[in-house]
């Protein structure tokens, strides 16, 4: 008697024939088109593409922000319909901490609030996390006495606090300089090999998205569409000739998407 076929678990994430609209005073705008994609767990996903395609909104559907015109969006094979602790979010401003709270106290409100510890047990997790982000000595410090990548470091600091098996990052580091947004780069890295989460990440920098990504999907110009889905090669030196053939590729779908818009 032959074994029955072993059912296949579903994916960390699946986002499936997925329409997002939002409405303003004039009109009623379509992000994005019948889009879908899985993500597996542990999965570094990027999602690149031209402003106005659409990733942001996205991201915001699969926190539980907006709700889908058509489609779905499952987590572990829940059906994702608000916001939840299973989800964390960063955003690109810097102004996303309590601004009358200190650095180490932003944490410690976080993981209380979602119930998580008890607050003797969170002031310990708040100081293991700064330390994690290389912002110990600023852990009395308020928001507006840290610097753009102090406030990105503490935000990231406090949302893997939660816990959440999902990070969910809109653009974190595009108002940072250059080297700033760098060092950002390897420290993202360096948590995600710490704490291994699965990791949703929008940026229209190709190159943040070659060096952050174990997977890549370029969108379409707006309403965003899912134009082409890559895996970067990884190597211990260099990116490697496949590393630049890509980015030529992704450069060339670009500057195509572009002219056909114009068009």
């Amino acid at each position: 008697m032959d074994a029955s076929p072993i059912p296949e678990s579903p994916p960390f994430l699946e986002v499936r024939n997925l329409t997002l609209q939002y409405t303003t005073p004039q009109y009623l705008v379509t992000a994005t088109w019948d889009i879908g994609f899985r993500v597996a767990r542990f999965d570094r996903l990027i999602l690149l593409g031209p402003s106005g395609c659409g990733k942001s909104t996205i991201l915001k559907a699969v926190g539980g922000f907006i709700k889908p015109a058509r489609g779905e969006i499952r987590l572990q094979g829940k059906l994702v319909t608000k916001p939840g602790a299973d989800r964390g979010m960063v955003f690109q401003e810097f102004d996303q901490l309590l601004p009358w709270k200190t650095a180490l106290e932003n944490i410690v409100f976080a993981v209380t609030s979602a119930r998580r510890l008890p607050r003797r047990q969170a002031l310990e997790e708040a100081r293991e996390w700064l330390h994690k982000v290389n912002l110990t000595a600023f852990a009395n410090a308020y928001p507006h006495e840290l610097s753009g990548g102090m406030k990105q470091r503490a935000a990231i600091a406090r949302c893997l606090a939660l816990n959440s098996p999902l990070i969910l990052m809109d653009e974190p580091f595009a108002s940072l300089d250059a080297l700033s947004r760098s060092a950002m780069q390897e420290e993202l890295l360096r948590l995600w090999e710490e704490t291994r989460r699965t990791l949703i990440f929008v940026t229209h920098s190709i190159d943040e998205a070659l060096i952050l990504g174990t997977r890549i999907i370029l969108f379409s110009p707006h309403p965003g569409q899912v134009r082409a889905e890559f895996t970067p090669a990884r190597r211990n030196v260099g990116p490697g000739l496949r590393g630049y053939e890509l980015r030529e590729r992704i450069e060339h779908l670009l500057f195509q998407d572009r002219v056909d818009y114009a068009i």
